[in-house]
């Protein structure tokens, strides 16, 4: 299927300004502009993921209530059942809470049900085998959430459940003793996009920080990451937010693991000694976990994370490769079956497909192959008699769990979220559901079954160089998500076109001036006859580094190739791109009328108010006919509210709707605003009013304190004074704890600072940080920290914006006021 190209959509472009504060180029500037990164703070944190960012694990509502119920079965001794799940996900979230508890001195036990026998998710039989066995407590993990008659059981049977999950919950809760699970509605957790394997790392936190001992000794949270990458990368949830942190830490730590059986897994993928991406962990570690849940029994996998053992965990690996040799052969079998099924017939746009010779524990990943051939949603079952298990994948624009709501009378039990899900229906009515979702799949607009491919960059054949590639690296553990950056060149000569690999599925380019770059296009060898009779071809792709016999060359990694793409952006879906690269078109913009009140004091300005306003009351009161943004709160807020120095917490959609008939005649920004963005912010907020004329009023110097806050910017002093601090905390005990205060953010953000010199080792959080302070025996550069470089370079800017604004003229200010108006409001 031809792929049609997409603009990402962008508002108030600031390509410029990060270009400048991050010292990037701007190519890679605009590709974070474009992806939601137009922030200063938002970027660095961005680019530089820290620990010391995540939330507490006591957000979660009910984090307190499950601390004390383990505390009462770490006094008495109560066994704890922790009930996991048979993917990547469920065993390494099985693996984490498990070790933890076990270190810790809790009497506890594991449990993943097997995929064939039993199924996804608590069966009554476990439970019941739980209760004989003496479990109190049972917790589970990447999975519960939709359990509620086995919880209403567990709970008969005298077993208080746990349930940490990141499924999507139905409308009615299970009747569990506590419920950690960042989807549910007023769970208390910031971020909703946690595995399972993160929320069971929550968890963990948690139970670190309540339960550890000078006797167990400190255990870094940092040494249990690469269980939390691992599990994170493979369930595909978007590495964005927390997940990103988790995984680009997680990396790290994977590369000089401790962990046995990850080391001899490494060892069997070949990446031992090496760099770790998150792809590499995504198409060779976690495929081998995976083959034993969806071959047979989970617990290899389990064990192989857990021995302690060395030549264990070598023969462990062994065994996983074999079972994912085995599992690969399996794939490939089904899938040849199910493209001659599919091909019987018009491809339709949801497909369903079953068959009783397919194996239920690949199912899942010969929909996911599917869905990369047609870019439909796929439905794959395996028939078992009387009822059938199925798999689900879906494309973007398509969410798989609310289709399958729609269909909720046809099945048995389902679960999953936006992305993937699994169900089990009767074989009877798999034709019902084939209709079913056709049917509603006719109601979805048709441009969520074309194919489309962002790109995040045009550029020219000159600007690829080794030195972007390391520069769009930054951007950083890659997945769902957060995809690498994708550039593109259109009519980009071709030297050279040839086929290669195994029976020559691959292309091969040579491109630009005597085909000076290589490029390589996986699984489009089939389209040499299509592509060779042009000499210039529009090129998608990203850039990597081949390593040959020691040499090092820059190559495209190619995604797609066309004579001539059709290139759309999001806001214009039928426009061709043309050579302004996708930017939204200016609006004819009404310029407001400008009154530059900069020096007045406010019992003068509020003169001028009423002399303005009292020819235009009408049936309104003054209160109404003024609208005041103060620059300091960032917000607009009522003339009385002001007056009175009340904030006003309504927000700018309420003042619109109160003033929709009849609009305000005056706008007063008071207050000289930080930065050349607050100044168009409030400008955008006063007008979104139907204001006509805007005054400018009490600009008044900053002082150098109130500049320095605003750009979160510590000097070198400050910087000393904080680290001195954390110095005398750890000559009483290094690593130390330290718990931020609210009045404490500047601490905070040194310790971020430290950390990226290299001064200081995160080791652990939950409402205290665990800090180890590192020795330093010379002088460091400041300046090599992008959060103290970015910082400063802001705050030079807006103290010069500052005297820019307090000494242009009268003409000049009504200008600026035009310039933002027309370039950046519209």
């Amino acid at each position: 299927m031809k792929q049609c190209w997409l603009i990402p959509e962008t508002k108030n472009n600031k390509t410029f300004l990060l270009s400048e504060l991050l010292a990037i180029s701007p190519i890679v500037a605009d590709i974070l502009a474009r992806r939601g990164l137009q922030e200063v703070r938002k970027a660095v944190d961005y680019l530089r993921p820290t620990m010391l960012s995540l939330a507490s694990p006591y957000c979660f509502k009910d984090m307190s209530r499950i601390i004390e119920r383990l505390t009462k079965a770490l006094r008495y001794k109560e066994k704890v059942l922790v009930y996991g799940d048979f993917d990547v996900d469920g065993v390494t979230s099985t693996a984490l809470l498990y070790k933890v508890l076990v270190d810790l001195g809790f009497k506890a036990v594991t449990y993943i049900p097997h995929r064939q026998e039993e199924g996804y998710g608590l069966h009554q039989k476990t439970i019941e085998k739980a209760s004989r066995a003496g479990v109190k407590v049972l917790i589970t993990v990447d999975c519960g959430i939709t359990a509620f008659e086995e919880i209403k059981f567990a709970n008969e049977s005298g077993i208080d459940v746990v349930i940490t999950d990141h499924h999507e919950p139905l409308e009615i809760l299970p009747p569990a003793y506590a419920i950690i699970d960042p989807k549910v509605e007023d769970s208390g957790y910031p971020f909703r996009e946690l595995a399972g394997v993160g929320v069971a790392f929550k968890l963990v936190q948690a139970l670190l920080q309540e339960f550890q001992t000078a006797g167990i000794g400190l255990k870094s949270q940092k040494d249990l990451l690469d269980f939390v990458a691992l599990g994170t990368i493979a369930d595909v949830v978007p590495l964005i937010g927390e997940n990103r942190v988790l995984v680009f830490h997680g990396l790290k730590q994977m590369e000089c693991t401790t962990n046995p059986g990850i080391k001899a897994l490494l060892v069997e993928c070949g990446l031992q000694n090496k760099s770790l991406k998150a792809g590499s962990i995504a198409f060779l570690m976690a495929p081998r976990i995976n083959s034993v849940g969806r071959m047979d029994s989970a617990r290899p996998g389990l064990e192989l994370l857990l021995t302690a053992n060395p030549q264990r965990a070598q023969e462990l690996a062994r065994m996983l490769s074999a079972e994912n040799a085995l599992r690969q052969k399996t794939e490939k079998e089904i899938l040849t079956e199910a493209v001659t099924q599919l091909e019987q017939g018009p491809l339709p746009s949801v497909i369903v497909l079953a068959s009783e010779n397919w194996h239920h524990g690949v199912i899942g990943i010969v929909a996911s192959r599917l869905v990369e051939r047609y870019h439909r949603p796929v439905f794959i079952i395996s028939v078992e008699g009387k009822l059938s298990k199925g798999s689900a994948r879906g494309i973007p624009g398509y969410h798989v769990l609310k289709q399958l709501c729609t269909q909720a009378g046809l099945l048995e039990r389902f679960g999953g979220h936006r992305q993937a899900a699994g169900f089990t229906i009767a074989t009877g009515a798999i034709a019902q559901l084939k209709e079913g979702l056709n049917a509603e799949a006719d109601k979805l607009p048709e441009e969520v079954f074309q194919k489309k491919l962002t790109i995040d960059r045009f550029v020219d054949f000159s600007m690829l160089t080794e030195s972007l590639q390391q520069e769009l690296d930054q951007l950083a553990p890659f997945g769902y998500g957060n995809s690498g950056p994708i550039l593109a060149v259109r009519q980009l000569p071709v030297y050279k076109l040839s086929q290669v690999g195994k029976n020559g599925s691959h292309l091969k380019l040579h491109v630009g001036p005597r085909g000076v770059m290589e490029g390589i296009a996986f699984s489009q060898g089939e389209r040499i006859n299509e592509l060779l009779a042009s000499t210039r071809l529009d090129l998608a792709f990203s850039l990597d580094i081949n390593t040959f016999k020691g040499c090092r060359q820059l190559q495209l990694v190619v995604k797609d190739v066309q004579n001539e793409a059709k290139v759309q952006d999001k806001i214009n879906q039928t426009a061709i791109l043309s050579d302004n690269q996708g930017q939204n078109p200016r609006k004819d913009s009404v310029v407001p009328k400008v009154l530059d009140w900069r020096n007045y004091e406010r019992n003068f300005w509020l003169r001028k108010v009423m002399a303005i306003t009292k020819n235009n009351l009408e049936n309104s009161s003054i209160v109404d006919k003024i609208v005041i943004w103060d620059s300091t709160l960032l917000r607009t807020v009522s003339l009385e509210d002001f007056c009175k120095n009340k904030e006003n917490t309504g927000s700018n959609s309420s003042l619109l709707e109160n003033n929709c008939l009849n609009p305000p005649v005056l706008g007063i920004i008071v207050g000289i605003p930080f930065t050349r963005d607050d100044l168009r912010f409030g400008l955008e907020s006063i007008l979104s009013l139907g204001v006509g004329q805007i005054a400018l009023t009490e600009f008044k110097p900053r002082s150098e304190l109130e500049l320095q806050k605003r750009s979160v910017y510590l000097s070198r002093q400050k910087l000393v004074q904080k680290y001195r601090y954390f110095q005398k905390m750890a000559r009483t005990e290094n690593p130390f704890c330290w718990k931020p205060l609210e009045s404490e953010q500047n601490s905070l953000e040194a310790l971020k600072i430290f950390e990226e010199l290299g001064l200081v080792r995160y080791l652990g959080s939950s409402d205290l940080f665990v800090i180890e302070l590192l020795p330093s025996e010379q002088k460091l550069d400041l300046e090599v920290s992008l959060r103290y470089a970015s910082s400063k370079r802001y705050w030079k800017r807006v103290t010069q914006f500052q005297k820019h604004l307090l000494g242009i003229s009268r003409e000049n200010i009504m200008l600026l006021v035009e310039k933002i108006v027309k370039e950046e409001i519209f």
